[in-house]
């Protein structure tokens, strides 16, 4: 049973994609004064006890470790009328080279969170794949078209229709036709 004075901090570590707990979870809180170590239970949820006076806005960091997924790190503040640390989300998609992982904490003001940055990165080269794309279609048709204007021009720079002309008038100024 928790004591008077301390404050219960609680927290929840599942599967990103699943959106199942994930048990066995360590998870650490630092700070400059406190350092502390929970467990996830069977429904993914981990506690700290932290003394009142040490838990008055103050920055750490978490730091969560589960089998089969990456360290996630984050940042947080710990203020004593915000006893929920949320949700850290693990992914771990296409093996163990690319991990992600996310918090959704009302209490964290400044985090990393790499599924927001690899998200980003993302999109911003589906942007410019797609720029590039557009611009290499635009290059290839203005190549094309100026190609074909090209055959239509002899050696002395006539157009076919100069030439055509010109073979008409001479025609016509020989009595040909």
């Amino acid at each position: 049973m928790a004591k008077k004075n301390t404050i219960n901090y609680i927290g929840r570590v599942i599967d990103y994609e699943k959106q199942a707990p994930i048990r066995g979870a360590k998870v650490s809180l630092n700070t400059d004064e406190i350092s502390l170590v929970s467990y996830t239970d069977l429904e993914g949820i981990y506690r700290f006890q932290v003394n009142p006076d040490k838990a008055k806005d103050v920055r750490g960091e978490i730091s969560v470790e589960a089998s089969g997924y990456r360290t996630y790190q984050y940042s947080i503040w710990l203020s004593s009328d915000k006893k929920d640390l949320g949700d850290v989300r693990l992914g771990d998609f296409g093996g163990s080279n690319t991990s992600i992982a996310s918090s959704n904490s009302s209490s964290s003001r400044n985090h990393n969170s790499s599924s927001n940055s690899n998200s980003n990165s993302n999109s911003n080269l589906i942007a410019i794949a797609a720029i590039i794309m557009i611009a290499f279609f635009i290059f290839v048709s203005l190549s094309m078209r100026n190609s074909n204007r090209g055959d239509d021009i002899d050696d002395n720079g006539n157009s076919r229709r100069e030439r055509s002309d010109l073979l008409n008038y001479q025609t016509q100024s020989l009595g040909l036709l």
